[in-house]
């Protein structure tokens, strides 16, 4: 898609930014300078810098090695995992159920945040006092969601 200098906003260019890091992996100001060129927008790296301290972009570690940018966690999202990991005691599963333990009166609590992660695999979850049932659709996914939800609880696999 090229765009004419006169036409694009910063509000465009942002959203352009913001899609060269969710879909691109990018990891350098450089490759943000291209990417926003190649979609038409004339940008300098000065102004990418500015835009990327103005989108809160932060520089996540790869596991191959490397950096990438990424977007900022979701407020709401990170307020959730930490009552999670402030909450949960233990975590099991078999076949395609996990059960989560909390201490007392935090399960439907620790239950938001396995909504708002809106993981595919997860039929839905059903909270008590202090136990969740979540139903996996895909059995073979239910070992990796249970380790998922143990490193956000901070819990050994």
């Amino acid at each position: 898609m090229t765009r004419d200098k006169s036409s694009s906003s910063k509000a465009d260019r942002k959203n352009y930014i913001k899609i060269a890091v969710t879909e691109a992996g990018i990891g350098t100001q450089r490759e943000i300078v291209d990417f926003l060129i190649r979609a038409g927008f004339q940008a300098t790296q000065a102004t990418v810098s500015r835009d990327i301290q103005e989108l809160g972009l932060v520089k996540e570690a790869q596991p191959g090695g490397g950096f990438r940018y990424v977007m900022p966690p979701d407020p709401k999202i990170q307020k959730l995992m930490t009552l999670f990991s402030e909450s949960v005691v233990k975590i099991d599963y078999s076949e395609n159920f996990i059960v989560v333990h909390t201490i007392s009166g935090s399960a439907n609590t620790a239950a938001s945040l396995i909504d708002e992660l809106k993981e595919e695999s997860v039929m839905g979850s059903i909270a008590g006092d202090d136990t969740i049932l979540i139903i996996i659709k895909d059995k073979q996914k239910t070992a990796e969601i249970a380790n998922k939800l143990k490193e956000i609880g901070s819990l050994t696999k």
